[in-house]
């Protein structure tokens, strides 16, 4: 996706999160068929996998039957006397009653993403996972591994680049870089030690280790070129290997960047001018674009960044650049097509609550091994020259930077110093063990192609291409993981992948009418905090309906009692419309609710492309006003309360009750405008 600081905070759209690179081969450190090494697996509670999150499920990890530890292998196999990491293994059991005896080894991508993050959510309910053991691997120098290679100096340091220019943002970067790896290398890690080449070597340790026979390989991005170094060094006891999101080795995948970006700009301009409704509902759309990022070049905006650890909110600027460094970011998401002609208005409208909800996921993502990323980077795509590479050519507008990005790795690689590889490692992989390569139509950064090239020099490889698909295909809907445990069951039959191709799985484009919500941002995300007032928010919507059960009760006890208060017509009147004001306070707000949670759940089984965006159908417009008829409501409460405690003669209880009721209905409406309903 993209890199990590250097195109995160400075907004150079290239690598993020699940990104490649050529392949890593140090000729002392030449893998063998099989490593003959004792090593070591030391068990632990699953404290890396965070269930907290899974659909608000709490229970450990350990309970849910994960089985957890530590391989310790050397930092260098070659030298197995010299020091040693330690690297985090979850294993999940099969599911099923029957248990096939070849697991499936995961791995994410980065390189320096975990698989912690992404996998524990996805994987448990597929297919793959029912009759076969999952082992989720984080790779050396990344989250929770011994030691990890996260350069805190980065996200400390967000606050000093977020307000400045790209140029200027990357001397300030690099500054923070060279500190990262001061402190780093002064804790004695071996920085060259962190290669794709040991990440195999590590692979093989850990089959070892747990005992296995034969496996079979996940890997996306990043974790593509490592599965083709397994092909190549360690093949003896891989079964079968899927690889989505292909890095081929035999290029420079660095210098392909500039024409991806053109490629994936190409194909959602085209997908939109050829869908009817799209092109009349964004027309121009290209224009639309470029007029965009010259207009924020001249004026750029000041948007805000929020640290959801900390709860810092940061000002940002966006300009040209970031724009279309954050819009790259977006076409990771599932579906990028549907979305992007939105994404484009919005900015266009100053509503930039995408472009800051995105930013700020990225830049403060502490999950991330920055030096991870460098150290794999720095030793096999120094071979680049800025002035040489190709550039698409087609849009200026998009390429105007390509040159600076380039030359920021070689400026990165001179500060991390670490050793680079020799040529040949950047041979294409020859093998005729069973390959299943996974592409996206709309992947911005491994396009189908990478794949193509891979599979020439494979003997048994399988390509399926998804025509709605992004950036990792593997987890997107029942059909493709079907897909892949057709694959995993007869490894060497190519799968019926025709699923892919049926027009139910396209998402419909937002349409322009569509509406932000803002509190679709945080509920997206599962923000702690937002579900909190939402609890909250419940509580109180309860108390303010008790109103429908207290008043008949309190009417039928002094109906028996007979004991009716003595009012005057005009303290009668009083009490009726304070009454009158709860009841339809409580009403209005309660058809909120409910409208609110029918729309949401409408649009997660039916087009998640709103979720997407923080955006609801049109026709959730007429009761986005009723927040501020409960405002009003609350104030005409409010007054009737005031009136309500001069009138000696009405009860104590009842104006207790009031005014509890009173707090409440300010409570709701505080809370509707702590949530962007009320501005």
């Amino acid at each position: 996706m993209l890199s990590k600081k250097l195109s995160v905070v400075c907004i150079l759209p290239v690598l993020f999160l699940l990104v490649g690179s050529t392949a890593v081969q140090v000729s002392n450190h030449r893998a063998q068929a099989d490593i003959d090494q004792p090593y070591t697996f030391v068990p632990t509670p699953c404290t890396f996998i965070d269930t907290s999150d899974l659909l608000f499920l709490s229970t450990p990890a350990d309970e849910l039957g994960y089985k957890c530890g530590y391989v310790i292998v050397p930092e260098r196999h070659a030298y197995p006397d010299g020091p040693t990491i330690r690297i985090p293994v979850a294993v999940l059991p099969a599911q099923g009653p029957v248990v096939k005896p070849d697991p499936l080894f995961m791995v994410q991508g980065g390189p320096g993403a975990s698989a912690f993050d992404i996998f524990p959510f996805l994987v448990p309910n597929t297919p793959m996972a029912a009759d076969r053991d999952i082992v989720m691997i984080n790779q050396r120098g990344t989250q929770y591994a011994d030691p990890e290679l996260v350069c805190h100096e980065t996200i400390e340091g967000i606050t000093d680049l977020a307000l400045l220019p790209m140029e200027e943002g990357l001397d300030v970067a690099l500054e923070q870089i060279e500190t990262c790896r001061q402190r780093l290398t002064s804790q004695g890690i071996d920085l060259s030690a962190y290669n794709s080449l040991e990440n195999a070597n590590d692979i093989e340790a850990i089959r070892q280790v747990l005992g296995y026979d034969e496996y079979n390989f996940y890997g996306v991005s990043y974790g593509t070129l490592l599965g083709l170094h397994l092909l190549r060094d360690h093949p003896q006891h891989l079964r079968s290997v899927v690889l989505d999101g292909v890095v081929p080795p035999q290029l420079s995948f660095i210098e392909e960047a500039t024409q991806n970006k053109n490629r994936v700009f190409d194909e959602l301009f085209r997908t939109c001018d050829q869908d009817p409704e799209c092109a009349s509902s964004y027309p121009n759309l290209e224009d639309r674009l470029e007029n965009l990022v010259e207009e924020l070049d001249v004026n750029p905006v000041t948007i805000h960044i929020k640290d959801k650890e900390t709860g810092e909110v940061i000002d940002a600027r966006l300009d040209g650049d970031a724009l279309l460094g954050i819009l790259f970011q977006s076409f990771y998401l599932d579906h990028p097509y549907a979305i992007f002609p939105r994404l484009v208005m919005d900015v266009e409208s100053e509503d930039y609550l995408f472009i800051e909800q995105l930013w700020s996921l990225v830049a403060f993502d502490r999950s991330f091994s920055e030096g991870m990323y460098h150290s794999v980077i720095c030793a096999e795509e120094v071979n680049i020259d800025p002035d040489q590479a190709p550039t698409g050519g087609e849009r200026p507008y998009l390429n105007r930077s390509s040159r600076e990005e380039l030359q920021s790795y070689l400026d990165l690689c001179d500060i991390w110093q670490v050793e680079a590889l020799p040529d040949h490692v950047n041979e294409a992989v020859q093998s005729d063990k069973p390959v299943l390569l996974l592409s996206g139509q709309y992947d911005p950064i491994t396009p189908p192609h990478f794949a193509e090239m891979v599979d020439e020099s494979l003997s048994n490889a399988h390509h399926i291409v998804d025509p709605y698909g992004s950036h990792g295909i593997a987890f997107d809907g029942a059909c493709i993981s079907q897909v892949i445990q057709d694959f995993l069951n007869n490894p060497t039959i190519q799968p019926d992948a025709s699923c892919l191709n049926s027009p139910e799985r396209r998402e419909e484009f937002v349409p322009a009418d569509a509406v932000t919500v803002p509190i679709m941002a945080p509920l997206a995300q599962f923000d702690p905090g937002a579900l909190n007032l939402l609890g909250v928010a419940s509580i109180i919507l309860t108390v303010l309906l008790s109103t429908f059960l207290v008043w008949p009760i309190a009417w039928l006890v002094s109906l028996i009692r007979n004991r009716k208060p003595e009012l005057s017509s005009e303290q009668r009147r009083l009490r009726l419309a304070g009454r009158i004001l709860l009841l339809l306070f409580g009403l209005l707000a309660l058809v909120f609710a409910i409208s609110m949670t029918v729309f949401i759940i409408t649009i997660l089984f039916t087009s998640l492309s709103y979720l997407s965006v923080y955006a609801l159908p049109a026709r959730v417009r007429p009761f986005l006003y009723l927040p501020y008829i409960l405002l009003l409501l609350a104030i005409g409460i409010w007054v009737s309360g005031v009136l309500l405690w001069r009138d000696r003669e009405q009860a104590l209880w009842e104006k207790v009750y009031y005014s509890l009721l009173g707090l409440c209905a300010a409570g709701y409406v505080l809370l509707l405008g702590l949530q962007g309903f009320i501005l």
